[in-house]
């Protein structure tokens, strides 16, 4: 898939699966690559593993999404629980921001 490819590329990572994105690092990584020192990175668990982590690591990213007064509204409960149409409708709108 071309897309996870490129957040592969862009975050020198390896999500096999775009459902894995869910736990918001990439996301907020790319967007800190974007606008640097916008996104308190320090705030993020690198080692998520659960929904709950999950969740706080996309609350960061959502926060920062407001921050930047960008028109995308984020629903981290279906992003963090690992919803396939979520996060590649994310993976979507982040790709073309940048």
């Amino acid at each position: 898939m071309e897309l996870l490819a490129w957040l592969n590329e862009m975050v020198e990572t390896d999500y096999p699966k775009v459902e894995m994105c869910s736990d918001g690092v990439a996301y907020c990584q790319i967007l800190d690559a974007i606008h640097p020192s916008i996104v308190p990175l320090h705030k993020l668990n690198f080692y998520a593993k659960n929904k709950d982590d999950f969740a706080r690591n996309l609350k960061v990213l959502e926060d920062c999404v407001n921050k930047l007064k960008l028109q995308k509204q984020l629903n981290v409960a279906s992003l963090a629980n690992g919803k396939f149409q979520s996060n590649m409708d994310f993976l979507q709108w982040i790709y073309d921001y940048t």
